[in-house]
């Protein structure tokens, strides 16, 4: 008979950006991105597939000046809808209780 291998953690590897100020940046690049607590999805680091962020993404909390290129893997991803809400609830910490790594939404102005 055969044994069924568990598949591993799916990998899904993106090329993403995400502005901020120059030392912000800095700081990144020394110690990792740590998530802000600010943003529709709640308490995640957000980035976009491009490297000019739009001006209608720019929340209370973004600084400009910089923008790192991250190569991210983004795992198993949720799709949510316009307010980063699903079927099994809101934001990064449902996506997390699903079993899921990372989500992405579009709240009108492109994708995060």
């Amino acid at each position: 008979h055969h044994h069924h291998h568990r598949p591993g953690p799916t990998r899904n590897i993106m090329t993403l950006y995400h502005t901020t100020s120059p030392a912000a940046a800095s700081a990144i690049l020394g110690s990792g991105f740590r998530p802000g607590h600010s943003g529709w999805c709640g308490g995640a680091i957000y980035f976009v597939a491009t490297p000019v962020l739009p001006r209608t993404k720019y929340g209370p909390d973004t600084h400009a000046g910089a923008v790192i290129q991250a190569t991210v893997d983004m795992g198993r991803m949720a799709t949510m809808d316009r307010r980063c809400r699903s079927s099994f609830g809101t934001g990064i910490r449902a996506a997390r209780r699903g079993g899921y790594d990372s989500l992405r939404f579009d709240p009108g102005d492109g994708a995060e």
